[in-house]
């Protein structure tokens, strides 16, 4: 596949550009260098020059996306942690359960970013180290920080394993939704993110033992 563009790029950033994008849609297995050098209009000999390899090509692509996540899921915990007044913590659960909700729509190839990740939190890793150095680690400590400041009375091993079980809940509905549907009435699943939010949230709230917990969503009628 040839792909021509009206403004030059130098090869490097072609190739990432294009490689980004077969990624994506086709996984690291599905993707050979043949390809990404014609879709960069690039010679096959340039992959392994500008990065060594396949694999540090992707390596270097899935850095930067896991970089954009965990510096927007950074900024939104140091900005629950300057809110005035303070946020509770039903508040910070709820926020940041909802962002990563947010992500799905943050752009057309976010599902498939995700797709990946779950992929690289698996035994069939390719780069699996960074899932955890540059997202799963930064991330933990610092919603770990913003927990206790909430809650200072919380013991920390415990908050900790609070947070890998919201991390767990919020993956579980995110990849499943399409398979929940299935089990839910059509007008649940029109509000299924808000429903899924308010029930991780709440669910959380209970788990950890804060007493900030509200009655729940209203009951629905039996059809």
């Amino acid at each position: 596949m040839k792909t021509h563009s009206k403004q030059p790029k130098d090869t490097r950033t072609a190739l990432l550009e294009y490689a980004e994008k077969l990624f994506l849609a086709h996984g690291f297995e599905g993707v050979s260098i043949r390809q990404i050098t014609d879709a960069a209009g690039a010679n096959v000999a340039a992959v392994n020059y500008h990065f060594n390899g396949k694999i540090n090509l992707y390596r270097e692509i899935l850095a930067q996306r896991l970089d954009e996540i965990t510096c927007e899921k950074l900024a939104l915990l140091k900005e629950l942690d300057e809110q005035q007044p303070a946020a509770d913590l039903e508040q910070i659960l709820d926020a940041f359960i909802r962002s990563y909700f947010d992500l799905l729509t943050a752009s057309p190839d976010s599902d498939r970013l995700l797709q990946i990740i779950y992929r690289e939190m698996g035994p069939d890793a390719v780069v699996g180290d960074l899932v955890a150095t540059r997202l799963a680690i930064p991330i933990h400590q610092t919603f770990l920080k913003t927990i206790l400041r909430a809650c200072p009375d919380l013991d920390k091993d415990h908050a900790s394993y609070c947070i890998s079980s919201i991390i767990g809940q919020v993956l579980h509905f995110i990849r499943s939704r399409e398979i929940l549907k299935d089990i839910r009435s059509p007008d649940q699943n029109q509000t299924f993110v808000k429903n899924a939010v308010h029930h991780i949230t709440q669910f959380s709230l209970r788990g950890i033992g804060s007493p900030c917990v509200t009655s729940g969503p209203p009951a629905r009628k039996r059809e």
